[in-house]
Order: C-alpha cells, then structure tokens, then sequence
C-alpha cells in the first residue's frame, strides 16, 4: 500500500544490460521525463561506472526540470537482490557483485533508495499498473539481453527463502545441442533464447564471425525481410519461452504469463506461433483452461515504472 503519496515524485533508475535510464514517475505510474545512458560493451561494466552514468543522467533531467526533489529512489538491477539490505548480490554476465547500491546511492542523493531484481521491479509494476491489477496468480519474464522470471502467488510477491524465487532464466530449456551460460548450466534459457543468443544462433547457422553488436534487433530485420534462418531462430526462442510457462503452469496452476523486456516488447508476434505451439505441447490439459500468455502492458519502461513503484511502496 502506498504511504502519503499525495503529489508524490520518485526518482526510478533501471540498470540494464547494455543501457541505463532514468526517470521521474508519479503516483500515478506515468514517466514524466526520462534520460537514457548506453553502457557500451568497450568499456569495462563497473558499479563505479553505473553511478557515473545515474550521475550524470540526473543532471540531464534537471537541466529541463529544474531541482527534482524526489520522495525517494526506486532502482530496477540486474540481478539478484537482498532488498531489505539494499544489496545485489551478482550479475553473472558482467560480474557485479556483490553490490551495496542502497547505500552508494543515498550518499549521492540524499533521499532513502530501495531497489530489486529487475524481473521482480517488473512483476510489481504489472501488478500495480499494468494488465494484473485484478490477477492473483501470475509469472513475469523478462526476455532481452538476458532473461529472467518472478512470480505473484496470492496476491504477493514470491521472493523464496533467499530472495531467489524466479531465476527462470537458468532452467534448461534445449537438450539435444546445448550452448554454456556463463552461470554453468547448459542449455538454459539465457544462453539459448534470450536476445544476445537470438543474434549470436543466426551469426553461426549463417557461418558469420561472432560479434558482440548484433543482437534479436537485427535478426528481426531479417526475418520481417523474409529470411527463413532468422524466422526459425525467433520460432524456437518462442518455443523456450512458451516451454517455460507451460512448466510454471503445470507447477502452480497460473492465470497468466506476462512478458516484457525488450525482445517480447518489439518482436513478441515473431514469438508467438513458437509460444503457442509449446503450450500446446507442454501444459496440462486442465491447466490451460483460462490460462494466457501475454505481452506486457507496460511497454519497454516495465522495469523502469517497477523500480517508481517500489519506491512509491514506501
């Protein structure tokens, strides 16, 4: 429940994979003005450099919006998280961690910070402001650079004995020619359906060097262009996502499956006979009654408004 958010302005940051941006959000959940930040892959991913970027995307706030004066300040990080400390616990793609981010930032602005796993950000934001006002069982998933899950089950928020509830994203999803995610399981769905796999799959069924630049954003040029390899890598990527929810459902008995990130936001009918045919395939016969798997109301700024809803929370 929201305390005293009358006129209430948070400053919200999501720290993503390969951008940051930051906002000013209303009790309302509309983003009135934002600054995006590219993290660039040439320069090494340090905490020290994040707080650089929140630094100075803060300052191109205010140079339209005067003195911001936020209530708080709601970050949306990318990976797992103690919220009650304030601390993430580590990215394992970019190897942050573990990360005091509450205290780092209140020393900056001068305002209380809390923050969450993106996926969970997103989760509360939906749930809050989006398609699950009214929904009591749902998954989030995240499907971009990387992937990842969280889980509303009677009306809450799951978070697990140690806050780490979700992590779909590391459930194995191909068995017969599995890639290694760098958290050291094989075949999961970060490494084998997320964006960055998305582009990497198509540079190698096409014989192309690896590179680091080319992402789901370029195949799905492709495949809007007609190109079969490009349509068949988004068809499986759908497959795993839709493998994913139809083993939540079977597990927890959902009314929906909700997914966002930047892959699913542009391209989510690219995914969506892939989807479709794992469901099919997958889910219980009594579990599919009434049980759907949607795109995010909320747009590509789902973790961006979670992260202003965690700090309107408070």
């Amino acid at each position: 429940m929201m305390k005293n958010s009358q006129n209430k302005k948070v400053l919200a940051i999501d720290i993503g994979g390969s951008k940051l941006q930051v906002g000013l959000v209303d009790e309302s959940g509309a983003v009135l003005d934002t600054a995006l930040r590219t993290l660039r892959s040439s320069q090494n991913y340090t905490k020290e450099l994040i707080l650089d970027n929140i630094t100075q995307a803060v300052q191109d706030l205010e140079q339209r919006q005067g003195s911001l004066r936020p209530n708080a300040i709601g970050v949306s990080l990318p990976g797992p998280c103690n919220p009650d400390r304030g601390l993430m616990l580590r990215n394992f793609t970019t190897g942050i961690g573990p990360w005091s981010f509450a205290e780092d930032l209140e020393k900056i602005f001068h305002v209380p910070v809390y923050g969450d796993n993106d996926v969970n950000a997103c989760a509360v934001a939906e749930k809050t402001f989006g398609n699950c006002k009214n929904t009591s069982h749902f998954m989030w998933m995240t499907v971009s650079t990387g992937c990842g899950g969280a889980f509303y089950l009677n009306d809450a928020l799951y978070r697990g004995a140690n806050n780490l509830a979700g992590e779909i994203g590391h459930i194995p999803v191909e068995f017969e020619h599995p890639a290694l995610c760098s958290c050291g399981i094989e075949g999961d769905m970060e490494i084998e359906g997320s964006g960055f796999a998305i582009g990497r799959k198509y540079l190698a069924e096409t014989d192309q060097p690896p590179d680091v630049t080319f992402g789901s954003k370029e195949v799905s040029e492709k495949a809007r262009a007609g190109d079969k390899i490009a349509s068949l890598i988004f068809y499986r990527s759908g497959f795993y996502i839709g493998r994913l929810c139809a083993m939540a459902q079977n597990m927890l008995n959902l009314q929906k499956a909700v997914i966002g990130g930047g892959v699913a936001v542009y391209d989510f009918d690219l995914l969506q006979d892939g989807i479709d045919d794992a469901l099919e395939q997958w889910v219980f016969p009594l579990s599919k009654e009434g049980f759907t798997v949607e795109k995010t109301a909320l747009g590509y700024n789902a973790a961006l408004v979670g992260a202003g809803a965690i700090a309107l929370r408070h």
